[in-house]
């Protein structure tokens, strides 16, 4: 495929980082009068992301919301079942939103469970609440691709010391991901591991990692300037969603494509 042809894309954690990028790129290869819902907590940066996007023959709805809250997800849905026309070919929903937890501490200092709770709502909860939401919201039907794309990490397939959140976040959404690829085999499902990003994110994990050699590793990435560009990673999620030929519910690393 050239394109994604005419689609409904939702992107979550959209104001910043690979997010935006996803939005950046995906505007380029879908046909005109598409959708891009841009979901993210930074209504700032979304409307500044919208405006950068005013030219172009897309419409581009911000939904400036917590995705944490069941309140956040349902915005998300409506918004979408506003936004949706019959001419719609496509709908593509990019799962990117995460936080990357408190790394300063290892296992055995998480005993608060009000804690742990409310980081696997937000990245956990909300992306099989969100997800099931939109498919309800656009069922299996003629004429209507529908793909899900989870962004992953290496961390949901690797233990890495004082990351304890987020490998078990990353972990649980690879396996949601693959058991709703499982019950829908019509349904395009792909978790994508985008690679050590130059990100906000990378930022606080060389400052804050616990554990002091894995803290090295990501500074000697950076000084050494091994760290992706999100434009880099994203070509490759995009070459992988145009050719379309991964297997639904797999797991697939930007070093792999």
């Amino acid at each position: 495929m050239e394109h994604l042809g005419r689609a409904l894309c939702i992107i979550t954690g959209a104001s910043r980082g690979f997010g935006r990028t996803i939005a950046n790129e995906v505007s380029q290869l879908v046909k005109p009068r598409s959708v891009l819902i841009l979901v993210a907590r930074s209504g700032d940066d979304l409307r500044a992301l919208q405006k950068e996007m005013s030219g172009s023959d897309l419409k581009v709805r911000c939904v400036v919301t917590d995705l944490s809250s069941m309140e956040g997800v349902e915005s998300v849905v409506r918004t979408a079942k506003e936004a949706f026309s019959e001419d719609i070919q496509h709908v593509i929903l990019f799962n990117n939103a995460g936080s990357l937890g408190d790394v300063s501490r290892f296992s055995s200092s998480f005993t608060s469970m009000a804690e742990v709770d409310s980081y696997l709502s937000f990245n956990v909860s909300s992306a099989l609440c969100l997800t099931a939401g939109v498919l309800q919201a656009f069922p299996k039907q003629a004429g209507l691709r529908r793909c899900v794309v989870n962004i992953s990490s290496l961390c949901a397939l690797k233990p890495f010391p004082s990351w304890v959140l987020y490998c078990t976040g990353k972990a649980a959404r690879d396996m949601m991901f693959k058991v709703l690829a499982e019950e829908e085999p019509e349904l395009r499902v792909l978790n994508y591991a985008p690679g050590p990003l130059d990100t906000d994110m990378q930022a606080l994990a060389r400052t804050q990692t616990a554990f002091g050699s894995m803290r090295q590793a990501f500074a000697d990435m950076f000084a050494q300037g091994q760290l992706l560009t999100c434009e880099a990673s994203c070509a490759k999620l995009m070459k992988l969603l145009l050719e379309d030929k991964y297997t639904s519910g797999d797991h697939i690393d930007v070093y792999d494509v």
